[in-house]
């Protein structure tokens, strides 16, 4: 790294040009920025031939120029700087040419704005992201509206000219020059020179208050740096916009985030990508395998295609693949996209028969919703499903099977033991969903129900209160009732589908068996010819249950299933404030930490009964219910958490290495990712506090008093 302090003369008056890469935002400055320089200016003006003034850092990266071209290089910080500058020296130069400066008017305009001998893009010293080439080439060269006031580009040189059009026109010559000196030889800049790094980390480190950049963005700018200039608006509507277009929000279907795609790409072959380390593994792979531009942006289209059959299933093309697809969706196991990828493109290729297909795709989600159950830990996915794909040797189904038998795959009599004690609504929603739809499907009741009409009922009520229909349920529990609820109100031997949630409500089950005689759900005719729902009643279905979806998710015959130790690689896939138990599974146990949020008091919909959060750990319920409100509301509340306290006095992050560090060890405190984000919730705080910043937060959200219970 070089760095140096340098006038604008010396930065400009020079044969380098200066390329603001596409991972930068627009050109964003406003009046405000541009008021601020021209005060800058004016003090220059005002303040005696020795007055100077420092702008800030200018961080550059160099390009590896050809014979014939002038040295180029990639602005990582202070595009907005250059450009205004640029900016504010074509209105002077405008300014000359109005007065008929015109040497004045030529000086500027070939010392500091072009390359007069160069063509094309080649002959601008500062060339913008693209979607500001056109206003900015029409500045350079001299064709921009007159005054007008605006944003952007065409605003910024309005308001220069506005700014410099009455000096000029009463002081004439002298106040030009004075003006251009005060612009070029008294406004210096560092001028860092930095080679052979990343530039995501340098921007990164030098922007990490402004707004984030994702390496999709450094890896556009790569893919764009191949193309010349002249082609590159041609390349961005032919190429570019339709590849990365479909990554866009549409409909009910969320935006997909394209780093993670990249990082999905990269791994398909086996090859573990680290976090952060897409664009530097992109462009190695890249020019290792030698690849044009074009036959790169083939490529990326055609597994984007996989990528968005599995982010979203409806719009897969091949009809007998939506099910097991969204099978897998619904699982929420992004960390397998790089080994399915990988089987997808073999199905494309027909080196993966349909059939072998299916039974792969089957097999994963086995493998996973009994790991789930029996409790195993999730901490090393990333890394086993990635190492599951050179594993693959002969038949792809094979091998996948001995490979999560020898990772650990539980058997049918661990899971559906496990199964009839684990917690799965409160533990597991989307899964407890998709395996009661499943179960409603397999049933091939004669009129079918669409599932997405359908709530989770309790049977047994989540809440017993203190009214007759509560002392109709304490009476079926009998003495024991408040830990025999406690132990089977989430469970799925006490959970059906229905579209009468509402009317159910915490009736007693004699009032619900007659709802449920005249549903036509079929999940729901095991209640009707009983007498009493208890604990013996859920233990029944639960094994029923068990025993069907150990069906439909089978495990083949095999060795008996022996939980595993995490292995110590395992360890650093998670920070977790407890060690992971490497016992024979054991009943589902609770941290102390319980949340309930009350939806209804949060305008949400009414008839929503209040969700309980209680996870196997404080931190992990305190993460679990911050990922609830961000799922809910958005990316505003995200923003949000992002700002203000969350635990003591820390807000979320997506840097936890940096911004939970523990200065006396120097390493990061107690932390936990945030469910369905990329942030993390600091977590080095006992069950006390952690009540506390919960009801903090409901005050600084504006939540109603009491929509959030911590307890």
């Amino acid at each position: 790294m070089e760095a140096h302090v340098k006038t604008v003369r010396e930065i400009l008056h020079s044969g380098d040009q200066f390329l603001v890469p596409f991972f930068q935002r627009q050109y964003s400055w406003t009046k405000t920025e541009w008021t601020n320089l021209y005060t800058d200016v004016v003090a220059l003006i005002d303040g005696g031939e020795e007055a100077k003034h420092f702008l800030g850092p200018l961080v550059f990266t160099p390009f590896h120029n050809v014979p014939g071209d002038g040295p180029r290089y990639q602005l990582i910080d202070g595009q907005q700087r250059l450009t205004t500058l640029t900016l504010a020296l074509a209105a002077l130069r405008d300014m000359a040419r109005l007065k008929d400066l015109a040497d004045l008017a030529d000086e500027i305009h070939e010392d500091y704005l072009v390359h007069r001998r160069r063509q094309d893009l080649q002959r601008f010293k500062v060339v913008p992201r693209l979607e500001d080439r056109r206003h900015f080439e029409m500045v350079i060269d001299g064709n921009a509206p007159g005054v007008v006031a605006g944003t952007g580009i065409i605003g910024c040189h309005s308001f220069f000219k506005r700014a410099w059009r009455n000096p000029v026109s009463d002081a004439g010559e002298p106040m030009a020059l004075r003006i251009l000196a005060a612009l070029t030889a008294r406004l210096s800049l560092v001028a860092i020179t930095v080679d052979g790094e990343n530039p995501y980390e340098i921007f990164e480190s030098l922007n990490w208050k402004g707004l984030p950049l994702e390496e999709a963005d450094l890896i556009r700018n790569f893919l764009f740096m191949q193309i010349p200039p002249a082609d590159q608006a041609a390349f961005h509507e032919t190429r570019w916009k339709p590849y990365e277009g479909r990554f866009e929000a549409v409909g009910r279907y969320d935006k997909v985030p394209s780093t993670q795609f990249y990082r999905n790409y990269l791994m398909r072959e086996g090859r573990y990508c680290p976090n952060k380390r897409a664009y530097v593994e992109f462009k190695n792979q890249n020019l290792d395998r030698g690849l044009s531009t074009i036959e790169q942006v083939t490529e990326l289209h055609r597994f984007a295609n996989f990528e968005l059959w599995l982010q979203r299933p409806e719009v897969c093309e091949r009809d007998y693949l939506r099910d097991r697809l969204s099978e897998i969706q619904q699982l929420d196991i992004s960390t397998a996209h790089p080994l399915l990828l990988n089987l997808l493109d073999r199905h494309d290729k027909g080196h993966l028969s349909r059939e072998e297909l299916d039974v792969c795709l089957r097999d994963l989600a086995s493998f996973v919703i009994r790991r789930t159950i029996c409790g195993e830990s999730t901490r090393a996915y990333g890394r086993w499903f990635t190492e599951a794909i050179p594993a693959i040797v002969t038949r792809p189904s094979v091998t996948l099977r001995s490979y999560w038998m020898e990772k650990g795959w539980p058997d049918d009599a661990t899971f559906i033991n496990q199964l009839s004690e684990f917690p799965i609504y409160i533990r597991e929603k989307k899964k407890c969903r998709l395996l009661l739809e499943r179960l409603e499907h397999a049933e091939g009741h004669r009129e079918a129900v669409d599932p997405s009409t359908l709530t989770i009922e309790h049977v047994l009520p989540q809440t017993i209160g203190s009214d007759e229909a509560g002392g109709s349920w304490r009476s079926e529990l009998g003495p024991a009732w408040q830990a025999e609820s406690e132990k089977l109100v989430h469970t799925l031997g006490n959970l059906t589908l229905t579209g009468t949630n509402p009317e159910l409500g915490n009736n007693p089950f004699s009032e619900k068996r007659a709802m449920f005689a005249r549903s036509n759900v079929s999940l729901n005719t095991w209640f009707v010819s009983l007498d009493r729902w208890n604990g013996v009643e859920i233990g029944r279905r639960s094994g029923e249950i068990g025993r069907r979806v150990a069906e439909m998710w089978p495990r083949p015959d095999g060795a008996p299933y022996v939980p595993r130790p995490a292995e110590p690689t395992d360890l650093f896939e998670e920070m977790s404030e407890e060690p992971q138990p490497t016992l024979p599974p054991t009943p589902f146990t609770h941290g102390r930490l319980r949340v309930v949020i009350h939806w209804s008091l949060l305008g949400q919909n009414q008839n929503v009964d209040p969700e309980v959060i209680h996870e196997r750990t404080d931190g992990l319920t305190h993460a679990r219910l911050v990922g609830r409100l961000i799922e809910v509301f958005g990316t505003a509340i995200s923003e949000t958490l992002q700002q203000v306290p969350v635990a003591r006095n820390y807000a979320l992050s997506a840097n936890p290495a940096r911004d939970f560090i523990n200065p006396k060890q120097g390493t990061p405190f107690q932390h936990k990712p945030v469910p369905g984000t990329h942030l993390f919730i600091f977590t080095n705080t006992s069950k006390p506090e952690k009540v506390k910043a919960i009801h903090k937060l409901v005050g600084r959200l504006d939540f109603r008093l009491g929509s959030i219970e911590a307890s």
